[in-house]
């Protein structure tokens, strides 16, 4: 049996009101969403963050994390600091809304061959962790472009307790990587897993789940990701991200009855 909470993420388009009342009904107790938008730390005031705040306990949802949307990789000079600030944005409004973890997509850890490259990566995550951990946040990084073994030995050597990992085995399986390897590999790195697989998502999944036949492409071995997870003594939430093109409703009830099944 699983002993994680249910999240759910959130699109930030429509009424925000409405849509955490709709995350509270199919059952989650958390949920993420951008912080872009209406929801921007650069657009909700000091008034507006009170209400966000006074709607989730209205509903009984906890804010397990804000994501910071990302174009670009933290692997280039060009415009870092930029990036940086709007960073720090995101880590002052998390705290401010209750949360205590950003989640984003970084990019992969650039090549030992790219030096360059390297340096300024290492330079900016050490960077993100010292400005999140200044609000008391900690900085997730999305998976997806690495497989768990290169970005855990990645988190090992830069040594920032204020990083973390957030396992997304939608996208592990869209880059032919596989998430239960990945999950054991990050292990106490992991501070936030998604509930989520690449089918139906208009992904173009790189491999076929092979440790038991019959799964789809695309397919995630729900028994073996709940048992990595529950291997490395995950506690966290196990958060929903239904596609926002398609009927969210429905997908988060269908991931939310086949985790109820475990």
């Amino acid at each position: 049996m699983i002993r994680s909470p249910i999240g759910l993420r959130l699109s930030v388009n429509g009424d925000v009101k409405a849509n955490l009342r709709e995350a509270a009904r199919l059952g989650a107790k958390g949920v993420i969403f951008d912080a872009a938008g209406e929801l921007g730390p650069e657009r909700l005031s000091e008034s507006g963050r009170r209400d966000l705040r006074h709607t989730l306990r209205s509903v009984e949802l906890s804010l397990i994390a804000l994501s910071l949307p990302t174009r670009r990789a933290f692997d280039s000079e060009d415009q870092l600091e930029h990036r940086l600030s709007r960073a720090e944005g995101a880590f002052t409004l998390a705290y401010e809304l209750g949360a205590r973890m950003v989640v984003a997509r970084v990019g992969g850890v650039p090549p030992e061959d790219e030096p360059k490259r390297l340096a300024t990566f290492k330079l900016a995550l050490s960077e993100l962790a010292r400005r999140s951990g200044h609000r008391g946040i900690r900085f997730a990084i999305e998976t997806g472009p690495d497989s768990g073994e290169v970005l855990r030995t990645f988190l090992d050597a830069l040594g920032q307790p204020d990083l973390a990992a957030s396992v997304d085995p939608g996208s592990l399986i869209s880059a032919g990587l596989d998430p239960v390897s990945s999950t054991r590999a990050l292990g106490p790195w992991v501070a936030h897993a998604y509930a989520t697989d690449a089918t139906g998502q208009g992904r173009a999944p790189g491999i076929i789940q092979q440790r038991r036949s019959g799964f789809p492409a695309g397919a995630l071995d729900w028994e073996e990701y709940l048992g990595s997870l529950e291997e490395i003594d995950y506690r966290g939430y196990l958060t929903v991200w239904p596609d926002p093109a398609g009927d969210v409703p429905e997908q988060a009830r269908t991931i939310i009855d086949r985790l109820k099944q475990f």
